[in-house]
């Protein structure tokens, strides 16, 4: 099993397959507004999984200076992000 497990899939119902993988005493954290933490409490307990589950926010501090900050210290990435986006 996984330490660590991210779940950031943004489709219902993959909480116990994070769940399932995560080794005792692990962490599961979940990014994803399609997470239904009832089914991940319920079903980490109901499996007898005693693990960390975490709920990101997708908020960090200082997010958007860092990210203004890659983009204009990396050239390659700008490129790609004016590729993509402008």
């Amino acid at each position: 099993g996984c330490d660590v497990t991210v779940n950031n899939v943004n489709v219902p119902s993959t909480e116990m397959t994070s769940i399932l993988i995560t080794k005792g005493q692990g962490y599961v954290y979940f990014f994803s507004m399609a997470t239904s933490f009832t089914k991940a409490a319920l079903g980490a307990e109901g499996v007898g999984k005693d693990i960390n589950l975490i709920v990101g926010n997708g908020y960090a501090k200082g997010h958007a200076n860092l990210t203004l900050n890659i983009i204009r210290e990396s050239k390659d990435i700008r490129e790609l992000f004016e590729k993509l986006y402008v």
